[in-house]
């Protein structure tokens, strides 16, 4: 078997998405949502709606009064997509907080480098004025869920891959291709076309690091890779790869974000991280402590 087809076989290995994360899906792209279905949905599990309520409570996702029942408040405030947003937070946060060796990501860097790009690419589409803002809150929570299944593959073919980098002088991923035949951001798109999540998001996530031009997902993808590469240089969950990925200009020159709106971004950024992260800290301690260690 080649080592694509063994990493390929380890991709069919993750599980599926939770139920309740599908479902909710659906009932989002039905404009006549019922809300009492949807609340029903959520209260079914009261792990969740706790969670729920948590996080609609919090600044950056939330409003300033308290809410404190899901269906007449957090649905009709919050809209379905951020709702369909915060459960996938808490169904991805386990699965990315752990230590990736690989990657030399400590426990919960990979969190905070996801939190932190879906934020990003979320507040990028807002100054750019662009309406892909959910599916890129959504696309930048799961771009590189991919190093969660490649990360074995890469520590044992560790030293191929830095020599590729050193001798020819290219990106990590552009390494991992090289030696493995393939890369953290196409098991990505391959994993969220399994998990049933749209094609945009799929092509976005699988060309993060390749924004290229043409594709009808052209600002998605750009926002995506943008959002990646800023939060990586200012540190939000940087691996051993992190320094080794280039900014496409083209792509920020497509998107029409200057310096200024970066920066307004960035501290969004800083705000909106903080805010998850002390959430899900005082939500899992116990069932995965990892998430509070997440400085990288």
């Amino acid at each position: 078997m080649s080592r694509r087809d063994e990493i390929l076989s380890q991709v069919e290995a993750v599980p599926s998405l939770p139920s309740v994360v599908i479902k909710l899906r659906r009932y989002l792209n039905d404009p006549d949502v019922d809300f009492n279905e949807l609340a029903k949905v959520i209260e079914y599990d009261p792990g969740l709606t706790a969670n729920v309520l948590r996080l609609a409570n919090s600044s950056y996702f939330g409003w300033s009064r308290s809410i404190s029942t899901v269906k007449k408040e957090a649905i009709s405030r919050l809209g379905t997509s951020r709702i369909f947003q915060m459960v996938l937070c808490m169904t991805v946060a386990p699965m990315v907080s752990k230590p990736i060796k690989g990657y030399d990501i400590d426990s919960g860097a990979l969190w905070q480098h996801s939190i932190a790009t879906a934020i990003c690419a979320e507040q990028l589409a807002k100054k750019a004025k662009i309406d892909d803002a959910d599916e890129a809150f959504t696309t930048g929570l799961l771009h590189d869920v991919g190093k969660v299944v490649l990360g074995t593959f890469v520590e044992i073919d560790d030293e191929p891959i830095k020599e590729v980098m050193e001798m020819d002088g290219l990106a990590f991923n552009e390494a991992e291709q090289m030696v493995l035949k393939i890369d953290h951001s196409e098991v990505a798109g391959i994993l969220l076309e399994r998990w049933s999540l749209p094609p945009a998001v799929v092509e976005a996530a699988r060309n993060h690091h390749a924004p290229g031009e043409g594709s009808e997902n052209q600002q998605l993808i750009d926002l995506v890779h943008v959002a990646d590469v800023l939060c990586l240089k200012i540190g939000w969950g940087a691996g051993g790869d992190g320094l080794s990925y280039r900014l496409d200009e083209v792509a920020v020159e497509r998107l029409g974000v200057d310096m200024h709106a970066a920066e307004d971004v960035v501290l969004a950024v800083m705000e909106g991280i903080e805010e998850v992260r002390n959430m899900y800290d005082s939500s899992t301690e116990g069932e995965q402590g990892t998430v509070q260690h997440s400085h990288s």
